[in-house]
């Protein structure tokens, strides 16, 4: 297996808030809606931008409803050209639903992209990255071709039911580093320690030849300078010939050669 690298961005909208516990409820939180707000416009926007600039594909892990709510925003992605994945339908967290809570979080979504774009994704990743053997059951069930949500190794592998996942990790993911939570204000170092980690987990997966996959959010790497991030990453990658690609293809390209994790 070659090195390469997949740049992920889940788009949660004000739903990504189910997540959070907020006495009284999330919907009367202005401040922290009004955040989340910012990733659906201007920092998707600069995301967007920055990608195009360096003809960089990403996959976009989109919350069901933005894609009811915001239909042209997700068909935007999709016209440049990106992969538009699955990512709940109401981002309510996994491991907290019953088996039928799971089920209607699954088929929902698959509904809503199903019907913004006229296909049904492909790819999943569970909000919050939390999920359960009802989960991948539903998967299977559901003909996924790969999971983007675990963390048992750190490079591509089949799952016991033979899905294919592309690990990730928080190191790799920008909320530890940039988001604030009022509840959770302990932070790893913001964007500074963020794109040292970046870089060097680039250059290992390189040396090691194998898979990469990065997860940003438009209300955080979305901010400036928070974006410049993404550009020195994306400037490395080019510089050592590391080939962009979404989530879709990476797994197709792994898929030949994978097994277990280890």
């Amino acid at each position: 297996m070659s090195a390469s690298l997949s740049i992920t961005v889940d788009v949660d909208g004000p739903w990504g808030l189910a997540c959070r516990p907020m006495p009284g409820g999330w919907g009367r939180r202005l401040t922290s809606r009004s955040e989340a707000e910012f990733g659906l416009g201007r920092g998707l926007d600069r995301l967007l931008a920055t990608l195009s600039a360096h003809d960089a594909p990403a996959t976009f892990f989109v919350v069901g409803r933005v894609a009811e709510e915001a239909p042209a925003r997700v068909r935007e992605l999709a016209a440049a050209g990106h992969e538009v994945a699955h990512h709940g339908h109401a981002h309510r967290p996994t491991h907290a639903l019953d088996p039928a809570g799971e089920r209607e979080e699954i088929e929902r979504g698959i509904a809503a992209l199903g019907d913004c774009l006229g296909a049904a994704p492909t790819g999943y990743r569970s909000p919050a990255w939390e999920l359960t053997p009802v989960t991948l059951d539903l998967l299977a069930e559901h003909g996924f071709a790969y999971d983007s949500s675990l963390m048992g190794d750190d490079r591509p592998h089949r799952l016991p039911n033979e899905l294919l996942e592309l690990p990730v990790h928080w190191t790799l993911d920008d909320v530890p580093y940039l988001a604030f939570h009022p509840e959770q204000p302990q932070r790893l170092g913001a964007v500074h320690a963020l794109e040292a980690a970046w870089l060097a987990a680039h250059d290992d997966a390189v040396a090691e030849r194998r898979h990469v996959t990065y997860t940003l959010h438009p209300e955080h790497s979305g901010r400036s300078p928070h974006q410049h991030v993404l550009r020195a990453l994306l400037e490395r990658a080019a510089g050592a010939g590391t080939p962009l690609v979404t989530a879709a293809d990476a797994a197709a390209r792994a898929m030949p050669e994978c097994t277990g994790a280890r």
